[in-house]
């Protein structure tokens, strides 16, 4: 399997703040893979070392097997659109398409227009005056007209209704079955995500506690709900109890095995919300979402 984005031991320090540290993580390529953490984790800066915007301070990332970010081959393969960055201008909509197709060398006008037409977003209509969602929808339609290997989306759903979630959840999914897009997207919300990805990278503080396909980590992981002393016995060394409650507490302890789980009664398996929230040592709050 070849891949997308290759990280290796990649750190990134801005003045006396180090915002990642030594995080390695391989994206394989026509893959959909969430970066999952807190606020201030790391995920906007890991995002921005990948498309080339900020450089590592030590470590390496390749793309496309060989190819430095921020270089003039993956200028046209890649697409970015930005937590902050939706399109913002006094212009119209459909200006602002006529100026993506005329600085972009591959640029689906045609289907650019006819998803703006499907979410009601009016052509004639000024940027500024639109809601914080439909121009996150303007800026996600400008990314996909230009067809790129690699799209990169960060918290693409924090502007977005429940149904347009949904619904562009399933578009993504679609365009990588169609096209074998790479897909990279940050989110808090971590119920909506095992719907769509097949990789996970979980930033903690700065580092990458957990990068893999999310089948396989949920495979690795158990529920066992009981002492601290009691999960110990029945991991009986071939694993980690994740989860941080009370050492005396009875409670929900997501266990790591090392080796294939063993049979028991007593262990349950995990969503990908319990992996999340047992390593960003979170209780889940009902919303479905990491604290912001």
């Amino acid at each position: 399997m070849t891949s997308a984005v290759q990280i290796e031991a990649v750190s990134r320090r801005f003045r006396k703040r180090t915002a990642l540290r030594s995080v390695t993580a391989t994206i394989p390529s026509g893959s959909v893979t969430a970066l999952v953490g807190s606020n201030g984790a790391g995920k906007t800066t890991l995002l921005n070392l990948v498309t080339g915007l900020l450089t590592p301070s030590t470590g390496a990332i390749s793309l496309f097997e060989n190819l430095a970010p921020g270089s003039l081959e993956t200028l046209e393969r890649i697409a970015y659109v930005a937590q902050d960055g939706p399109v913002s201008t006094s212009r119209t909509v459909g200006d602002a398409v006529h100026i993506a197709r005329a600085f972009n060398v591959i640029f689906d006008f045609d289907a650019a227009v006819v998803r703006l037409q499907r979410l009601d977003i009016d052509l004639k209509q000024r940027v500024s005056k639109l809601s914080g969602g439909q121009r996150a929808q303007l800026a996600i339609t400008l990314a996909l007209a230009r067809s790129p290997e690699l799209l990169v989306l960060d918290e693409p759903l924090s502007s977005l209704d429940p149904i347009a979630r949904r619904d562009l959840l399933g578009e993504l999914m679609g365009h990588c079955a169609d096209s074998g897009m790479t897909i990279i997207f940050s989110s808090h919300v971590i119920a909506e995500l095992e719907k769509i990805a097949s990789h996970l990278v979980l930033i903690r503080d700065g580092e990458a506690v957990v990068a893999g396909e999310i089948d396989v980590l949920l495979e690795q992981h158990r529920i066992f709900t009981g002492t601290a002393t009691e999960a110990g016995l029945v991991h009986d060394g071939r694993g980690s109890v994740i989860s941080q409650a009370h050492p005396l507490t009875l409670a929900p302890r997501v266990i790591r095995f090392e080796l294939p789980p063993p049979t028991n009664a007593l262990l349950t398996p995990v969503t990908l919300e319990d992996l999340a929230y047992a390593y960003l040592e979170h209780a889940p709050s009902g919303s479905g979402e990491l604290p912001k």
